[in-house]
């Protein structure tokens, strides 16, 4: 007789995620979001374009406009690339982020199973794999976010989790069944 490995949680695994690993996660789902668009950069490469065949084939003082369209373009590179994640680390640090723990996840064949004490009591949350809306694989962690009996939530599971007693395959097979493939970050 062969063993298999029993592909759900037996016993919920500790959820914690620390405060640099949600500030992590933040940035790169905002650099994901913040590309520059072809058309964008087709814009750009046209107007560097034409700067550099005015600056050739004009001659004289009439050259300054096509010197300030080159500068201008430098400027919108170096905005939308360096000032635009300084800008967003600033706003980010002004909301304080709370350290995950005391929290306990598993897996069952019909979604997420979350565990957490509340005074003496223990809480349960079943999030059903059919509430969830969008999910994100990177190779850094998985993000699902949700929304049960009316309220929208997520999980940010570090790589890290995966294990042995929380597997992040069955997590991967039940959101490819009921969302549809992983947004890429």
């Amino acid at each position: 007789m062969t063993s298999t490995t029993y592909a759900y949680t037996l016993q919920t695994v500790p959820y914690e995620v620390s405060t640099e690993e949600q500030r992590t996660a933040q940035m790169m789902m905002w650099r994901s979001t913040n590309k520059i668009r072809p058309r964008t950069w087709a814009i750009l490469g046209v107007l560097t374009a034409l700067a550099i065949l005015g600056l050739i084939f004009i001659k004289n003082y009439s050259t300054v406009f096509c010197w300030v369209i080159l500068v201008c373009v430098a400027l919108f590179l170096f905005i939308r690339t360096f000032v635009y994640e300084w800008y967003v680390k600033r706003k980010m640090n002004e909301f304080p982020v709370q350290e995950i723990k005391g929290i306990k996840l598993g897996i069952q064949p019909h979604g997420m199973v979350m565990q957490q004490k509340v005074g003496m009591q223990q809480g349960v949350a079943n999030i059903a794999w059919k509430e969830v809306t969008e999910w994100y694989d990177s190779p850094e962690f998985l993000l699902m976010t949700f929304t049960a009996k009316g309220q929208q939530g997520s999980f940010f599971l570090p790589k890290r989790m995966n294990s042995k007693n929380f597997s992040f395959d069955t997590i991967r097979k039940h959101l490819n069944e009921s969302v549809g493939t992983a947004k890429k970050i």
